[in-house]
């Protein structure tokens, strides 16, 4: 329903754009880079914290795995004393070393462009009535764009990916590694609460900040959206892991 809501609107909007009094476009110009220039720090704290949590967390397990690879424990058995191979944690390490190299690979591929679209608007100029022009079609066009990278990154196609990968990795520890089935549920469980947070902090400004534009320059129909407070997110890194917060 969104983007066909969009589409019309969009296409009534190109079509009116010619006429539109120089006024108006400064007016709407203003309105669409105050927005996401505001959606900007947030988008660049969440994308940019979460490679960085994500290099960490891939960085610091594989070297964990890597000292605890050779660990060796004592069991008792009808043969008596012997040391065997305790691989467990270094197996853990290794599994949850590899979604995070997986985690900030996807943030690197697939970019999240409220975080760095807007520095390429502020370059545009906007001296004459044309060259204002050619940049609110630009600007409409950007936060378009960023309201549909964020749908994206929530969208089912997302929720599908992340599951399919902390399946993989499940899997993996339960059958690779000859580990007993709960350790295999346990890994998915880890992995899938540290995804679903990814996919839950991610901001969705440019969603908000669109359909307030079309209601009051587009004619949708409705009331604007409320504008919560600001939230800024902190990423630390702990030993084994990584930690993520809001502040209100």
């Amino acid at each position: 329903m969104f983007f066909t809501v969009f589409v019309s609107l969009s296409a009534a909007f190109a079509q009116s754009q010619n006429t539109l009094p120089d006024e108006q476009v400064k007016e709407r110009l203003g309105f669409v880079e105050k927005a996401l220039s505001s959606a900007q720090p947030a988008a660049r704290t969440w994308w940019y914290g979460w490679i960085s949590a994500y290099s960490a967390g891939a960085v610091v397990q594989g070297i964990l795995a890597g000292a605890h690879w050779n660990d060796v424990k004592v069991v008792e058995d009808a043969q008596g004393s012997r040391k065997v191979h305790d691989r467990g944690f270094a197996e853990d390490m290794l599994v949850g070393g590899a979604t995070c190299a997986l985690g900030a690979g996807g943030l690197l591929i697939n970019p999240f462009l409220p975080a760095y679209g807007p520095n390429k608007l502020r370059s545009m100029p906007e001296d004459t009535p044309a060259e204002r022009l050619m940049k609110l079609q630009k600007a409409e066009e950007l936060l378009r764009r960023c309201a549909q990278r964020e749908e994206e990154g929530r969208g089912w196609l997302t929720h599908l990916l992340n599951l399919g990968v902390n399946a993989v990795a499940g899997v993996v520890t339960a059958a690779a590694f000859h580990r007993p089935w709960y350790d295999g549920v346990i890994t998915f469980a880890t992995s899938e609460a540290v995804s679903l947070l990814n996919i839950y902090t991610q901001p969705r400004r440019a969603v908000r900040d669109l359909e307030n534009y079309e209601i009051r320059y587009l004619g949708r129909p409705g009331a604007p959206l409320w504008e919560p407070s600001e939230r800024t997110w902190f990423f630390s890194i702990v030993p084994g892991g990584f930690s993520v917060g809001a502040r209100f």
